[in-house]
């Protein structure tokens, strides 16, 4: 898992999406053991790995990566619902759902319907829950208040009386697993139907999550081809991505917005009433189009639908996150927002070093900058009484040491030895999920590999990644960005951590020995020394100046020596011998900031018992004036540097 954590560092997608497929399971377990409500205990997860990422580059050891997740999902748990009788409004759902199902599902599955439709009401709700929402045994026995055991009795009871239905009304006979089969079957046509999927598309991926949820993805003939959808547990759209395919003369937005709107009122019309078109964006062969719920004039944070139509008419990505029934109101009296300005220009400010590229719309061009940096920046506050509500804690001072004096060793010059390929290993082509066109992905696997049969995500994760060895090459220069093996190497030896270093060291002085004169190894503290690996930051220093999230970052196996994983800087050498701060002004010169104002927005707040129920509150965000991320002042010249992504 340590791969996977140190390549998500890294911004790698696949590596994101093992980590939330990894997790996700007993992550949504522990969330349901407080809701007792699903798509709450959804969101809750969404939000945990929301936040889990954006603060990964603080997480110290990979290791602990499950433990810290936790500590996320639990302070972020509602632990608010009450638990209550769900009977009455599932029983009404169920009924809903079989009768949507009649109307959208082919012949072939019209036997199917029929047979359970005539099931002892008991027995069908139990089917239906289990196989068309994949509700688990214990879920459905709490939410309708009856023992384990009698659930197992209706389903398997529901199953031979479906069995006995099939085989008279076919006039053949059925083996028990083709009913289960079919149950699951007709989730994999509604999904067909939904994406249009052609024929010559490759199912890659059908899996039945046990939260019920069913995703399914297809692939093209090229990487450009392709269909991902999810379905939530009564059937519907939960999320849906398709390559254009379409062509054909552009259509007026207007109509782009009509087939927005009648998707959704397909999918979900009783979202209709409750939300508003929020942000319409035009793209260079699409429309986006995205609907929130909004009180006083600002959307429900976390509650949306965005669906995007390209130029010719064709629905090619919807999103769908739901809505509050019972919104909240307006808070009648607000703190006063120069308070919170007045408490972050009084506040503490700290002074560091750090990379801009042309991302950031304040900066004129790329290269590394010194700014004046504040916590009070990224805080939120409470728009009532103007408290903090997230506790920054205390960080640890990180303490560094020179780069360590060693040789070079002799250049080798294709990709593959540099990383440590040998003939064992075929290189292979693999549909590329990066959306960075500045590189060129490579890949290898052992020679007369077999990918694992099956369309689950276990299944799919393990085709993508095990036994597998991927690597990012820079197509302007040529040089290797990063590598990383997903393989296990054998061997006996037993290297300390110093000699790991001199790996490290050595590796970086014989390919990059541009950027030694300005690293620093980060000095680990005695928790986290592994046995089996070492991992190493090499960060980068100017002028005293360390650069934030500027480094080297390697994993070297202590039994053979070989390197794991490897990662450079994103900023060029040339950037970094640019860097040459010489007018560094006192913060107190440079306040108050121009351009800053303090945002209202709403922010989904938990309870801290069971008798809370979820809700929202008003928070205050510092923010520019259009509404821009601000990340410093710049140092010398008191410019905010700020980015509106």
């Amino acid at each position: 898992m340590d791969q996977y954590i140190q390549q998500a560092l890294a911004g790698d997608e696949n590596a994101i999406r093992h980590i939330t497929t990894m997790h996700k399971p007993r992550l949504l377990a522990k969330a349901y053991t407080y809701m007792k409500n699903k798509q709450d205990a959804e969101d809750i997860v969404q939000e945990t790995f929301i936040k889990a990422f954006d603060a990964l580059a603080q997480l110290k050891e990979p290791k602990y990566f499950a433990t810290w997740l936790y500590k996320i999902l639990i302070r972020e748990c509602f632990l608010a619902l009450k638990k209550k009788k769900r009977t009455e409004l599932l029983e009404i759902e169920i009924m809903e759902q079989l009768q949507l199902l009649d109307q959208e599902n082919s012949e072939d599955y019209s036997e199917l319907h029929n047979a359970i439709e005539i099931l002892k009401k008991d027995y069908q709700m139990a089917i239906v829950m289990h196989y068309f929402y994949d509700f688990k045994v214990f879920e459905i026995a709490e939410m309708l208040g009856k023992p384990n055991n009698t659930i197992k009795m209706h389903l398997h009871r529901g199953r031979k009386a479906i069995r006995q239905k099939l085989e008279e009304t076919m006039q053949k006979s059925i083996q028990q697993k083709e009913v289960n089969r079919m149950l699951k079957e007709q989730l994999l046509v509604l999904a067909q139907q939904y994406g249009n999927v052609p024929e010559h598309y490759e199912l890659e991926l059908e899996d039945y999550h046990e939260e019920g949820i069913a995703s399914f993805m297809w692939q093209g003939p090229s990487k450009d081809e392709g269909v991902f959808i999810r379905l939530d547990d009564k059937g519907r759209l939960d999320d849906f991505a398709i390559t254009p395919s379409k062509e054909g003369a552009p259509i007026t937005e207007e109509m782009k917005l009509k087939i927005a709107e009648r998707l959704l009122h397909e999918q979900y019309p009783e979202a209709l009433s409750y939300y508003t078109l929020i942000e319409q964006n035009k793209k260079e062969s699409s429309t986006s189009f995205k609907y929130g719920q909004v009180v006083g004039g600002f959307p429900l944070d976390g509650f949306y639908c965005l669906i995007e139509v390209t130029d010719p008419g064709e629905v090619i990505h919807f999103t769908y996150t739901g809505y509050m029934e019972n919104p909240p109101e307006i808070p009648k009296e607000l703190y006063p927002t120069e308070r919170i300005l007045n408490a972050l220009y009084e506040g503490d400010w700290s002074i560091c070093a750090e990379s801009f590229n042309e991302k950031y719309n304040s900066v004129a061009a790329s290269g590394i900058y010194a700014i004046y940096e504040s916590k009070l920046l990224r805080q939120a506050y409470d728009a009532v009484t103007g408290k903090p509500l997230f506790d920054s804690g205390d960080e640890r001072k990180q303490n560094y040491m020179p780069f360590p004096n060693v040789e070079a060793l002799p250049k080798k010059d294709k990709i593959g030895e540099i990383i440590g390929i040998n003939e064992e290993w075929e290189q292979y082509e693999e549909v590329s999920m990066s959306m960075d066109e500045a590189y060129e992905e490579l890949n290898w696997r052992p020679k007369g590999w077999q990918n694992p049969q099956g369309k689950s995500y276990e299944h799919y994760m393990k085709s993508k990644f095990e036994n597998r060895v991927k690597a990012k090459v820079d197509k302007r220069t040529k040089r290797l960005d990063s590598f990383i093996w997903f393989a296990d190497i054998e061997g006996e030896g037993n290297l300390s951590e110093e000699e790991c270093l001199q790996i490290a060291a050595q590796f970086i002085q014989t390919y990059y020995s541009e950027y030694t004169p300005y690293l620093y190894v980060e000095v680990k503290d005695e928790e986290d020394i592994e046995e089996n690996r070492a991992f190493f930051r090499f960060v980068v220093q100017k002028d005293g100046f360390f650069v934030e999230n500027e480094f080297f970052h390697m994993n070297i196996s202590k039994i053979t020596g070989a390197i794991l994983m490897f990662l450079t800087p994103n900023v060029a050498v040339e950037y970094i011998e640019q860097f040459e701060p010489k007018a560094i002004k006192p913060v107190k010169e440079l306040l108050p900031l121009k351009g800053l104002k303090v945002h209202l927005e709403w922010d989904k707040v938990y309870g801290e018992t069971e008798e809370d129920e979820v809700n929202m509150r008003f928070i205050y965000r510092i923010r520019m004036t259009d509404g821009a991320f601000i990340k410093g002042v710049n140092a010398e010249s008191g410019e905010v540097i700020y980015s509106l992504i």
